[in-house]
């Protein structure tokens, strides 16, 4: 009998070492993409004065030149207290970008929702399922992506943050 509680001590003591190097292990490889974050969310508070961010989501592009469109975006309420989306500019080198062009906010009220392009989205393409909408940056325009499926492929789709109209923009992904 001594023997099975030695075991099953030692068995406990081996399964919390695992686990708790486990967790470690998730700090240490997501520890860039925290401080990505932070800094993202220290520039909106700097420029724009934010208060409670929300929502943070990473968007990458990439441009016709070959280099990526990097932006953090979030929800936030400004200085006067209305609810904006956020969107700041990071560089290559995982900062964000200095000056007025590295952070640009809009207020919800005059862009379109998610709720409003999905139901956009679901009059355009009937048939389509969403994977996936987040704001992003497309040539220069504040936009909502859309990333869904057919029958047959996956696409990726924008439809514009102030109004709702679509870029005319659809790539279709090749089929794996």
């Amino acid at each position: 009998m001594k023997k099975k509680k030695k075991w099953i001590w030692i068995s406990l003591l081996i399964l919390v070492l695992v686990l708790f190097g486990l967790q470690r292990y998730y700090v240490y490889v997501t520890q860039d993409q925290r401080k990505e974050e932070a800094l993202a969310i220290e520039a909106a508070q700097n420029q724009l004065g934010i208060t409670s961010p929300d929502e943070l989501r990473k968007y990458v592009w990439g441009e016709k030149s070959g280099a990526d469109n990097i932006y953090w975006t979030m929800t936030a309420k400004n200085k006067d207290n209305q609810d904006i989306m956020v969107w700041v500019k990071f560089d290559n080198n995982n900062q964000p970008v200095q000056g007025a062009a590295g952070v640009h906010s809009e207020l919800l009220q005059n862009g379109m929702s998610e709720t409003q392009i999905r139901n956009r989205f679901s009059s355009d393409v009937p048939d389509g399922e969403i994977k996936r909408i987040m704001p992003g940056v497309v040539n220069n325009i504040y936009v909502w992506q859309v990333y869904y499926n057919d029958d047959t492929h996956n696409y990726y789709r924008f439809y514009r943050f102030s109004n709702g109209e679509q870029v005319d923009l659809v790539y279709t992904l090749p089929n794996s």
